[in-house]
C-alpha cells in the first residue's frame, strides 16, 4: 500500500509531484504511512481520500479504489453522519473524537474491533480549514478487557491517557525529524510551520511561525535568496544544491554559517497553484569541514615535503662544500711537497671548513632542541659591550674582502654588565650580523644597540642590524622565519645557507625572553632586523671571553693513557695530540680489549668511546668498576646534546669531552682529573 500512495498521481493533489521530493523527505513520508497506527487525510473542497496500509482493515473492500477517491464515494453508507462531524471540525477549527465499532472479517470470521477517531483540522496557506487528519487508534483488546474484568471508568480513563500518549510519540517523531523543515506561504514568504531541526539550524529555537522570511534573515533579500523564492512561484520548478554555504544574518542580529544540502519545493493546491514553498535543509558542514580539513592537510603535508627536499638538497650542498674543501686540501697535503707557508695556509683552509661544519651540526641540534622543548638556558654575567665586540672581530676580515664598512655603535651599553646566557645571544648575533654581510654586495652593515628599563632589576636590550644589502620582498620575509626556508631559490643559489640560522635565532631569542623581528625590508635597499632579550642587572664583572686555559703542568709528562675507540683513526688521533704532550698512550679498539688491558698494567686514566660494537662505553665502564678498577674513567664521545653527558656523568664517568676532538680542551680535563699525579 505504501508503494502504491508513493505511485499515485499526486499531480492532481495541493501535494505536488513526489518525484520532485528530496529523498530524506520521501523517507520521512515512507515512515509515516507504514506506522502501525492507522491514519487517513481528507484535503480539499471535494474532500479526497488517502490513508496508510495500518487503516487497510477498516476499509474492507473499499480499499481498492478508495485511494484518491471522494469521501463521499467510499462512505456512502454513512455520509451524512461523516459530513457532519466534518463541518463540526471546520466551523470549529478543534480536535473530534469517537469510539466506534466495527465488525472486521479476520480468516473468514467476522470480528468486533474498536476504534477511537480523532479528527484535527488541516490548515491552507490562507488558514482556511481545508480537511482533516483522522489518526485511529485500535482500542478492541482494552474494551475486551475492560468488558470482562469490568473495568472502571477510572481505568478506561487510563487506556485513553495511553492511546493519547501514543498519539503524542507519533507527533514527536513528525516534530524530531533529521532534517530541517519549513514551510513558507504566499509572495510575503511568511512561515506558517518549522519544526526543531529547522529553528536549531537558523532561528536559535525561536518560533518563526507568523513571521517572513525577510523579517527573520534581513540579509537573504540583497543576497538573492527573496528572489528565488519568487522565481519558484513563477516557473514551479523545484531549487536544489549541495554544500552550499549558508551566511547571514538573525533578526536578533546573530550571524550563523554553514554549509547544507537542500531543496525548495513548490506546495500545489487541488488546482494545481503554488500555495506555498517547503524549505527541506540539511546541515552538511562537518562534513564539508572535514572535507576542508583534509585538502589543508594534504596541501600542507605537500609543502612540508618540498621544503623538506628543498632543504635536504640545500642541506647536502652546505655540508659537501665545506667536506669537499677538507678533503681536497688534505689530498694536497699529503700528496705535494709543500714549503711551511703553504702547508700553513691549506691546513687553515681545512681547519675554518672543519668548523663550519660543526656549526651546521649546532645549528640541526639547537633546533631540535628546541622543538622538542629541551632546549636549556645557563644564565652568566656578559659584558654586553665585550659580547658586541667579540662578535664584530669575527668578521672584520670578511666584510673587508667585500669592501664593505661594518659599524657599531655601543655607548649605551658601555660598562653595562648583564645576566643572561651569553652562548644563545653570541650565536644570535652571529647569525644576523653574518646574513647582513653575506647579503650585502656594497655600502655598509650598521649594528646599534639601545636599552630600555623593564623593572628595577631588568632591561630590555635590543640590537639592531641594519644593511644595504639585496633586501627583499613582503612575502619572501614572511617566510624568512620558517625552519629550512630562505627568502627564495635563487638567493639560495647564490649566497648558499641552510636556512636554518633565522628560525633557530627567533627561538633562541624568544628562549631569552626577547624576539627577532624584521623591522624593515625593501628589495635592492637592505633590511633592519632587530635582536632583543631580557635580562637581569648585576655588579659582578662579567667577560664576553672564556678565560684562557692555563698551562700544561710539567707533571703530565709520563702519564700513562688508556684511549678506547672502535675507529683506528680516532685512536691515532688521540694518541698523536697525547703522545706530542709527553703522555704514554696505550689503545684499545673494543670494551672486551679495554677491561683485558686494565688490568694488565696501571693506566692514570681511560679515555672511553660511548658508541661501540659489542661492550659500548657504559658496559665497559661497569664491568671495570665491578672489578674494581679505582682510576678515573672519562667519556669520549660524538654524543654532543646535554642530556648525552648528564647520562655518561650519572652513569660514573669522570667527565664528558666531545668530539671533534679539542686538543687544548681535551688536555686540560686530563690534567683536572690526575691532579695528584
Amino acid at each position: 500500500m505504501a508503494q502504491a500512495i508513493l505511485n499515485f498521481d499526486w499531480s492532481k493533489t495541493e501535494i505536488g509531484p513526489i518525484e520532485t521530493w528530496d529523498i530524506a523527505l520521501i523517507t520521512s513520508l515512507r515512515m509515516i504511512l507504514s506506522c502501525p497506527i492507522s491514519m487517513c487525510l481528507t484535503w480539499g473542497p471535494e474532500r479526497r481520500y488517502f490513508y496508510n496500509d495500518a487503516y487497510v482493515p477498516i476499509l474492507q473492500q473499499r480499499h481498492p479504489q478508495a485511494l484518491g477517491s471522494t469521501l463521499q464515494k467510499v462512505w456512502s453508507e454513512v455520509w451524512e453522519q461523516i459530513l457532519a462531524l466534518a463541518l463540526k471540525v471546520d466551523a470549529g477549527g478543534s480536535v473530534h473524537e469517537a469510539d466506534m465499532l466495527f465488525n472486521i472479517e479476520v480468516e473468514g470470521q467476522i470480528q468486533e474491533t474498536y476504534f477511537t477517531f480523532s479528527y484535527s483540522p488541516l490548515y491552507n496557506s490562507h488558514g482556511k480549514v481545508s480537511g482533516m487528519l483522522c489518526t485511529i487508534i485500535d482500542t478492541t483488546s482494552a474494551v475486551i478487557k475492560a468488558q470482562r474484568t469490568k473495568t472502571t471508568e477510572e481505568n478506561l480513563a487510563r487506556t485513553m491517557l495511553e492511546v493519547k500518549a501514543e498519539r503524542l510519540k507519533l507527533h514527536t517523531v513528525l516534530e524530531k525529524a533529521p532534517i530541517g523543515m519549513a514551510v513558507v506561504d504566499g509572495p510575503e514568504h511568511k512561515f506558517i510551520l518549522t519544526n526543531d531541526y529547522y529553528r536549531d539550524l537558523f532561528l536559535g529555537s525561536r518560533d518563526a511561525v507568523g513571521s517572513t522570511v525577510k523579517d527573520l534573515f534581513p540579509l537573504t533579500e540583497e543576497r538573492g535568496f527573496i528572489q528565488m523564492l519568487d522565481d519558484i512561484y513563477q516557473t514551479g520548478q523545484p531549487v536544489e544544491g549541495r554544500d552550499v554555504q549558508f551566511k547571514s544574518k538573525r533578526a536578533d542580529g546573530s550571524e550563523f554559517l554553514i554549509y547544507a544540502d537542500f531543496i525548495y519545493q513548490p506546495i500545489r493546491d487541488m488546482n494545481d497553484n503554488i500555495e506555498g514553498i517547503l524549505l527541506a535543509v540539511n546541515n552538511v558542514t562537518q562534513r564539508v569541514r572535514a572535507v576542508e580539513n583534509l585538502q589543508t592537510a594534504k596541501l600542507e603535508a605537500e609543502s612540508a615535503n618540498q621544503a623538506k627536499s628543498a632543504f635536504l638538497a640545500n642541506m647536502s650542498h652546505e655540508i659537501r662544500t665545506p667536506l669537499g674543501a677538507i678533503l681536497g686540501f688534505a689530498e694536497i697535503i699529503r700528496a705535494h711537497n709543500l714549503d711551511l707557508a703553504e702547508r700553513k695556509k691549506y691546513l687553515d683552509i681545512v681547519i675554518r671548513n672543519g668548523k663550519s661544519l660543526i656549526r651546521i651540526i649546532d645549528d640541526i641540534l639547537d633546533l631540535s632542541k628546541i622543538e622538542a622543548g629541551k632546549l636549556e638556558i645557563e644564565k652568566t654575567p656578559v659584558s654586553l659591550v665585550g659580547l658586541l665586540q667579540e662578535v664584530l672581530t669575527m668578521f672584520f676580515d670578511r666584510a673587508s674582502r667585500k669592501n664593505i664598512q661594518l659599524i657599531y655603535e655601543a655607548s649605551e651599553i658601555n660598562n653595562l654588565n648583564v645576566i643572561t646566557d651569553a652562548v644563545r645571544a653570541r650565536q644570535v648575533l652571529i647569525n644576523l650580523i653574518g646574513n647582513a654581510i653575506k647579503f650585502t654586495t656594497k655600502g655598509s652593515v650598521k649594528v646599534s644597540c639601545h636599552v630600555n628599563q623593564v623593572s628595577t632589576t631588568q632591561r630590555k636590550v635590543t640590537f639592531s642590524i641594519e644593511d644595504s644589502g639585496i633586501g627583499m620582498t613582503q612575502e619572501q620575509a614572511y617566510r624568512l622565519f620558517q625552519p629550512f626556508t630562505q627568502a627564495d631559490i635563487a638567493s639560495t643559489r647564490r649566497f648558499g645557507g641552510t636556512g636554518l640560522g633565522l628560525a633557530l635565532s627567533r627561538n633562541l631569542a624568544r628562549a631569552l625572553g626577547g624576539d627577532v623581528d624584521i623591522k624593515n625590508c625593501q628589495v635592492n635597499k637592505g633590511c633592519t632586523f632587530e635582536f632583543s632579550f631580557v635580562a637581569e642587572e648585576t655588579n659582578l664583572t662579567a667577560s664576553a671571553t672564556p678565560a684562557p686555559l692555563p698551562e700544561l703542568k710539567n707533571s703530565m709528562a709520563g702519564l700513562k693513557v688508556l684511549a678506547v675507540d672502535d675507529s683506528p683513526d680516532n685512536r691515532e688521533l688521540i694518541k698523536m695530540i697525547l703522545s706530542q704532550s709527553g703522555l704514554d698512550v696505550t689503545e684499545a679498539e673494543s670494551g672486551e680489549d679495554a677491561i683485558q688491558q686494565a688490568f694488565q698494567q696501571q693506566y692514570d686514566i681511560i679515555l672511553m668511546d660511548i658508541q661501540m660494537p659489542g661492550l659500548d662505553g657504559y658496559g665497559t665502564l661497569a664491568e671495570l668498576r665491578r672489578r674494581g678498577y679505582q682510576a678515573p674513567v672519562l667519556a669520549l664521545t660524538a654524543h654532543a646534546m646535554k642530556e648525552e653527558k648528564n647520562r655518561t656523568l650519572a652513569a660514573g664517568f669522570a667527565d664528558h669531552v666531545t668530539k671533534p676532538i679539542n686538543s687544548e680542551i681535551l688536555l686540560q680535563t686530563i690534567q683536572s682529573h690526575v691532579k695528584n699525579h
